[in-house]
């Protein structure tokens, strides 16, 4: 893929938009997906091409809702019509798995990239609002694991309880990003919410892992990680990972690169 391609991830919290070309992925944005508005969406592409030639764009989506902005703002910036990622395209990878249909784009998009990137078999952990794992083996899609993610215990923990507060675990300085310097007994209520989000985290990815390890019957199953908050939950761990963080991207930029005729 010699062209730049616009791509596209709406996720529940966040968008994140960037351009891809040659399988890279550059000039990486994000704005809030439930409040962005028309303008800001079009002030952002307009950035982000800055009057560089543009192929075609992809779009892939888990909030529906915010698909048409997208798709007209698309493409009324790239002059062509925008792909949407759905199970039907050509995503390198067989799908076996009871309803295609329901697949989240965003899994689908991480299954390309990671597979593509790291072969077969291979595990994708993406820590966005909730934790989605996702299993590729002998080339095919074969399911996964969700559980809430990170954002959504902290909130839960405030909205429900009448002394804990918010926690933006991702600005939080109270606890060392090095693991091996977190100290285990929090100090302060915030410090202690933060360990037990960092270990609770930590001790729930190992035990997913290690089961999926043993139901695929590989101990060279590789896992990725991906999603805003990987860096910060797994950084210093003894986990065999590899930290990902544009595979979303890239796996929209993979998705249209296989389905070029399409686009």
């Amino acid at each position: 893929m010699c062209e730049h391609v616009i791509v596209v991830d709406i996720g529940n919290t966040s968008t994140t938009l960037g351009l891809a070309r040659a399988g890279r992925i550059s000039r990486i944005g994000r704005l809030p997906t439930r409040t962005a508005s028309r303008a800001a969406v079009a002030d952002a592409l307009a950035a982000l091409v800055h009057n560089r030639a543009i192929a075609g764009a992809m779009l892939c989506s888990v909030v529906p809702e915010r698909n048409g902005l997208w798709l007209r703002s698309l493409h009324a910036c790239s002059g062509r019509t925008p792909v949407a990622v759905h199970h039907r395209l050509k995503l390198g990878m067989r799908i076996a798995y009871p309803d295609p249909a329901s697949i989240g784009a965003d899994r689908l998009a991480n299954a390309c990239g990671a597979v593509h990137r790291y072969g077969s078999p291979v595990i994708v952990a993406d820590f966005g609002t909730a934790l989605t794992f996702d299993v590729v083996a002998d080339h095919a899609y074969r399911g996964g694991i969700i559980v809430p993610g990170l954002p959504l215990m902290t909130d839960y923990l405030a909205e429900k309880t009448a002394l804990l507060p918010h926690l933006r675990l991702d600005r939080y300085h109270g606890i060392p990003l090095n693991l091996r310097a977190m100290p285990v007994i929090g100090k302060s209520t915030r410090q202690a919410m933060a360990i037990g989000a960092r270990l609770g985290y930590l001790g729930m990815v190992r035990e997913i892992f290690t089961r999926l390890q043993h139901t695929l019957k590989s101990r060279s199953v590789c896992l990725c990680a991906t999603g805003g908050y990987a860096a910060w939950a797994l950084a210093g761990c003894d986990l065999p990972v590899r930290i990902d963080p544009d595979l979303t991207l890239y796996g929209i930029a993979r998705i249209y690169e296989l389905n070029r005729s399409k686009a």
